[in-house]
């Protein structure tokens, strides 16, 4: 199976995590996320609307990081990641939609965006009140972490997997040292959300988790580090 992504995107790497947690074989076809590349005629066949991830496997393609990932769960059943119960099922998909039709829209175009595409010093209001609802919501994630340290039921699910690969995003771009004087609040976020940090920290030790760390992000801290 190829996935059509680049580095850095969260909505490719649930794809990338969900494959590595099934033990599913895929080659990671990596794409600059340019206009043209993304609006040409051959990627728009994969994905209409000229966005990461899609994926082609054996004739089939499909675009959407929830689709995928219920096609893999339904090819793969293995080590399932969408419950095992109705219940469970449907709780793990309240998580996931909600956090995508109410949540992670606000991410990229409000906090990430702004900071990435070098906006973030003339931007600084709409910035901060970006930061605000984002943490409006993270205050109710945090609040919604169960006993077990998951998102929902007592093993890593899908909801872990949608939440935690767009909120990583937001935490290593807004506590960038050119970013923090803007008080945004991210630089906290361990102590702010106490749950939350320790469920971040459940997700990066698992043993699949590292080689799906992006590409970029490690050779800019491999790079940072070697300059420190």
């Amino acid at each position: 199976m190829k996935i059509h992504m680049f580095s850095g995107s969260g909505f490719a790497w649930r794809i990338q995590l969900v494959c590595e947690l099934k033990g599913i074989p895929y080659d990671p076809a990596y794409m600059q996320p340019t206009p043209q590349k993304l609006k040409s005629e051959a990627f728009l066949k994969l994905s209409p609307r000229g966005k990461v991830p899609a994926i082609e496997a054996d004739g089939f393609s499909l675009s959407e990081s929830l689709a995928i990932m219920a096609y893999l769960e339904a090819k793969h059943p293995e080590r399932p990641l969408f419950g095992t119960t109705p219940e469970a099922t449907g709780r793990i998909w309240q998580k996931c939609l909600d956090f995508d039709l109410y949540v992670s829209g606000d991410f990229i175009p409000n906090l990430i965006a702004p900071i990435v595409q070098g906006r973030a010093a003339n931007e600084t209001d709409a910035l901060r009140q970006g930061a605000e609802v984002a943490h409006e919501e993270l205050a109710k994630l945090e609040a919604g972490v169960e006993a077990s340290g998951w998102m929902v039921g007592d093993n890593i699910s899908a909801a872990d997997v949608t939440l935690y690969t767009m909120i990583e995003p937001v935490l290593r771009f807004a506590t960038k040292p050119d970013i923090l004087s803007l008080g945004l609040g991210f630089d906290s976020f361990a102590s702010r959300y106490p749950k939350l940090q320790a469920w971040r920290e459940k997700v990066q030790s698992l043993p699949e988790y590292d080689v799906t760390y992006p590409t970029y992000w490690r050779e800019v801290d491999q790079q940072l580090a070697a300059a420190s």
